[in-house]
């Protein structure tokens, strides 16, 4: 399964009924000699179970997807 993460979608924790949407990616290292990037998502959390500070969170695209692979995360398109 292919998981390709965009701008405005949300993300739905199935533990906790918390959802999140997708408001900016941006790259966080770049390693040349690899070949290799780090990209992070910011997240904004809504539910009211997360403090206010807590709701814009940095994840790693690579930790989303696979989070969202095992199932644990729904993502829902925005198109």
């Amino acid at each position: 399964m292919d998981v390709v993460l965009e701008l405005g979608d949300i993300i739905v924790d199935k533990v906790t009924g918390e959802a999140g949407l997708l408001v900016y990616r941006y790259k966080l290292a770049e390693i040349s000699e690899y070949q290799l990037s780090l990209w992070v998502w910011n997240i904004f959390w809504i539910g009211k179970n997360i403090p206010d500070n807590d709701r814009l969170q940095p994840w790693t695209e690579f930790g989303l997807i696979n989070i969202i692979k095992t199932g644990t995360f729904k993502l829902v398109k925005n198109n």
